[in-house]
């Protein structure tokens, strides 16, 4: 069974642009010929299959074999296939894909307009937060024979297909596939030393005393940042703003981040930030523990949001740090005087998490910093550790409790345990049908 049909799914929209640039790069070969090379007979493309009446042109073969190839090296897959191998793996790939729309047809399955448009535009935005701009994504295209039309085009007509074969997927072969619970246990039995065991973890609170930047710093900022907001209010956009103004990493993509989820960004302010805004407001000015921050919100994606940003690091001197080392021994000898953590963390950390007592949460202790496991080697719980100093301030960490690693129990995966299995049972049943398909539509491989 080749890969196609282990299950449906779509292509990553990098690999979908990849297929389209290369069609339309072949578009473009061979107008402006003249003379003898113009009479001479030319192989432009030719059929290397047919199914259902449907052709499969070597054209379309080399652009799938150049997206299975990507794909294989995104994914970390550095086995060696010789190329006949791989061009017969794709080739079966196309053929049975084929097969499952025509399957799809023939039962007169609908899929609707609505939805193919907007899986369009969901990958036109991808492209564009890639390439920075609409702009950049149009240029990109121009560069090998196409514009955005043509773009929308062709890979509706792929996302229309992806909604076939996962139609049929949904009604032809899912419906049969059955899993009992005891099946579900006997499979863990006999996996069970797969599943890796969780890490030594630790619960921890921590006191964050951050340096703070001189006064000199902040005006230089704070001018920074009233040029920024007076280019904005003049309707400039963000993208070109940020890419002059930025002093983040992101300036030569506009200031694109791309999409962030809830707690994955550093400062809960920014996260708050975010999470108030509509698409296409820009947020206030947000200062961090690493300077100030202009966030916009792109788009919304589910749980994610799409934002970019224009930054201005605030610089920290040796004055400032000394001064907030000495801020943090203070703080560590009122914990050493019987201070409760909370209090201490309440009154003097600048962590969004202060009010909650510094609380962190459970966290691997394999995840943590070189420094933060050397500081925390040997404390037990309720013990707490002298400043240990980071790029963001001085860190004081108290160990609420240990947790040993161990491998989970089965009602722990139960739920992971079956969507293993019911995925194995899909991929086995899937097979059968793509093979029964093979027998109700015409076939013919040429080579």
């Amino acid at each position: 069974m080749s890969a196609s049909v282990r299950l449906v799914r779509a292509l990553p929209f990098v690999a979908a642009l990849a297929s389209c640039v290369a069609g339309g790069a072949a578009a473009q070969d061979g107008p402006g010929l003249t003379g003898a090379a113009a009479e001479a007979p030319m192989l432009i493309d030719r059929v290397v299959a047919v199914v259902d009446e449907e052709a499969i042109l070597q054209s379309e073969l080399e652009r799938e074999i150049a997206i299975w190839r990507l794909e294989r090296g995104q994914a970390g897959d550095t086995l060696a296939m010789d190329d006949a191998t791989v061009r017969q793996e794709v080739l079966d790939r196309l053929v049975e894909s084929k097969l499952m729309i025509a399957a799809a047809k023939q039962a007169e399955i609908q899929v609707e307009d609505a939805e193919v448009e907007q899986d369009v535009e969901e990958n036109i935005s991808q492209l564009v937060r890639h390439f920075g701009s609409q702009e950049g994504l149009e240029r990109e295209l121009a560069r090998n024979g196409m514009n955005l039309a043509d773009y929308r085009a062709r890979t509706a007509a792929q996302v229309r297909d992806r909604r076939y074969m996962a139609a049929v997927v949904t009604r032809y072969v899912r419906s049969k596939v059955e899993v009992r619970e005891d099946e579900v246990e006997a499979y863990w039995n006999a996996h069970a030393d797969e599943i890796p065991a969780a890490p030594d973890s630790v619960r921890l609170a921590s006191i964050l005393v951050a340096a703070e930047p001189s006064e000199a710093a902040r005006l230089e900022v704070q001018r920074k940042v009233g040029a920024v907001l007076q280019e904005l209010g003049e309707g400039k956009p963000f993208p070109e703003v940020a890419r002059r103004q930025t002093e983040g990493p992101n300036a030569e993509r506009g200031g694109a981040m791309g999409v962030v989820r809830r707690g994955e960004l550093f400062d809960r302010r920014l996260e708050d930030a975010v999470w108030s805004l509509r698409p296409g407001e820009v947020s206030r000015p947000i200062l961090t523990g690493r300077g100030v921050h202009l966030v916009r919100l792109d788009a919304v994606e589910g749980e994610g949001r799409v934002i970019s940003q224009i930054f201005f690091p605030l610089e920290i001197g040796a004055a400032e740090v000394q001064a907030a080392r000495e801020r943090a021994q203070d703080a560590w000898g009122r914990l050493q005087g019987g201070e409760p953590f909370a209090k201490v963390a309440a009154e003097v950390s600048a962590d969004p998490a202060a009010a909650q007592g510094g609380d962190m949460g459970i966290l691997p202790l394999d995840g943590l910093s070189d420094r933060f496991r050397e500081a925390l080697a040997g404390k037990q719980a309720g013990q707490f550790t002298e400043p240990v100093q980071t790029p963001a301030g001085f860190y004081l960490l108290l160990v609420k409790e240990r947790l040993p690693g161990r491998r989970p129990t089965f009602a722990e995966v139960r739920d992971m345990v079956r969507r293993a299995l019911e995925s194995e049972r899909v991929e086995a049943e899937l097979a059968r049908y793509v093979a029964g398909l093979r027998g109700r539509f015409y076939v013919d491989i040429r080579g």
